[in-house]
């Protein structure tokens, strides 16, 4: 096994828990700030010898907020292997100048070879100053790569003057429309866009909602995997003329997770809020709950897995409109008639995803979003030369300065709706569909697609301007300005 050279350096603190923010403190942050440490919190683990660890796909979809800081030496970052966009080059020797230009608070992920000794130092040296959110990418580049993920050669980096992180968006941010200058220059940020493998997407990736709250770049579709997944079983209803069959939900959903990886669905504080409330209103649950003193942070653990005994109930309060955050299935779960789906299907879906869920199935994402919309636009992002397994696509941050922005994939999710109706029709052994289905399938799929997009945009994003991005390659790109969202009684 490869090691990395380890350099010593002196501790310029001891190293405690201590140097990490309080629960109180994070309490008490911007509503986007708390959600970019607590995903990290939650997301983050430590070796046997203390060093704090990221997955590098977590990372990989990482917001404008965090730091990427690569300690290799400089013929490293420019060789084969390259360095990630948008990172920063800093050696240990000059390691300490980070926390004098940064508050303690910064998210800095530490990039190295393959995440061993010299990016285990770097940690240290980082938290001994007293910064608390540092991590190691784990497997360094040689994971960023294996999972797909681009990276360049371009020697500018060795010269580059090093910025500060981009502060994450306020809460009370004002929102507006954003305009075509504002959408190149978030654009053509490195730190806004991450590249990856279409082939490598399907094996390890997720379909974020359109959403603009989402602090990591996305590849968006309505609804995420959740709403591409109800968009299936919607379409294979409407091709067979029979509906699907509810008790065979988990083993569908199982084989789905075996197919295509990780599965996301989201909810925002705002429902996470009403869930509170309504699970304390209900006489059932309330002495099951945590204390009213809780932190957020209890508040997921306790939510990544409530008692057994209680699934069934805290289930039916989740799937409840007010207490879900993601305005696509809220709208879908309102309005069934409008989005041609049953809504006893998509009940269905919630109660398995859930108890799949808290049952261990941990491929099933439940991602909270912080804040309220603030998007400023529709941005389509587009690829000149088409989607197939070998193409690079771009995971595009929301975050645009101050204002947001729906970020929809129509390509990719195309491509992908393609390779979930082979699925679902190369699996006749559980569902009323077979091969000679795809065709009628796939085309309703896509018609059925196009139509709930219009419905959650003129429900959400009712009068923003719509923008195309077209990336001729991985450098450049074009934006255009193609209409206005419709206005609707939904």
């Amino acid at each position: 096994m490869s090691t990395e050279p380890s350099k010593s350096y002196p501790a310029t603190a001891p190293l405690t828990s201590s140097t990490r923010l309080s629960p109180e403190t994070i309490s008490a942050m911007p509503v986007q700030e708390r959600m970019v440490k607590l995903n990290w919190i939650g997301n983050m683990w430590r070796s046997d010898g203390g060093t704090p660890y990221l997955a590098a796909d977590f990372i990989g979809r990482l917001g404008r907020s965090v730091l990427l800081v690569d300690v290799r030496e400089a013929e490293e970052l420019t060789g084969p292997q390259g360095h990630i966009p948008g990172s920063q080059w800093l050696t240990l020797e000059r390691l300490l100048e980070l926390p004098e230009r940064h508050p303690g608070g910064t998210p800095v992920v530490l990039i190295s070879r393959n995440g061993g000794a010299r990016a285990a130092e770097a940690a240290r040296v980082l938290e001994c100053a007293g910064m608390g959110y540092v991590a190691v990418m784990d497997g360094g580049v040689m994971a960023w790569k294996k999972l797909g993920f681009a990276t360049v050669r371009d020697e500018a980096v060795l010269t580059r003057v090093p910025a500060a992180a981009p502060s994450p968006v306020p809460a009370d941010s004002p929102a507006g429309p954003l305009t075509r200058a504002q959408i190149e220059a978030h654009i053509g940020d490195p730190h806004s866009v991450r590249w990856v493998k279409m082939a490598a997407l399907l094996l390890h990736g997720k379909s974020s909602c359109v959403d603009g709250r989402d602090d990591h770049g996305v590849i968006g579709t309505p609804g995420g995997d959740a709403g591409e997944f109800m968009l299936a079983l919607t379409s294979i209803e409407r091709s067979t003329g029979e509906p699907f069959p509810v008790e065979c939900m988990e083993e569908v959903l199982r084989a789905y997770l075996d197919t295509f990886g990780h599965f996301y669905i989201h909810s925002d504080t705002s429902a996470g809020n009403n869930l509170i409330r309504s699970m304390r209103g209900d006489p059932r649950i309330a002495p099951h709950l945590p204390p009213v003193t809780s932190t957020p942070q209890d508040w997921r653990r306790y939510m990544s897995g409530p008692p057994e005994e209680l699934w069934d109930l805290i289930a039916g309060h989740m799937a409840t409109p007010g207490n879900l955050g993601c305005g696509h299935l809220r709208l879908m779960m309102q309005h069934p008639a409008r989005y041609m789906v049953r809504a006893e299907l998509l009940a269905a879906f919630l109660r398995t995803y859930l108890r799949m869920r808290w049952g261990g199935a941990h491929e099933l994402e439940y991602v909270t979003l912080g804040g309220g919309h603030q998007e400023g636009a529709v941005v389509n992002i587009r690829l000149e030369r088409g989607v197939w397994p070998f193409t690079r696509v771009p995971l595009i941050s929301p975050a645009c300065g101050a204002t947001q922005m729906f970020v929809n994939h129509p390509q990719v999710s195309d491509f992908t709706r393609e390779q979930v109706a082979r699925f679902f029709t190369t699996h006749p052994d559980f569902l009323p569909v077979g091969e000679e289905h795809f065709g009628v399938l796939y085309k309703d799929m896509r018609r059925v697609a196009a139509a709930q997009l219009g419905a959650t945009l003129s429900a959400l994003a009712s009068g923003l301007p719509i923008f195309d991005v077209v990336f001729h390659n991985e450098r450049e790109f074009t934006v255009s300005e193609v209409g206005v969202v419709p206005t609707t009684d939904a």
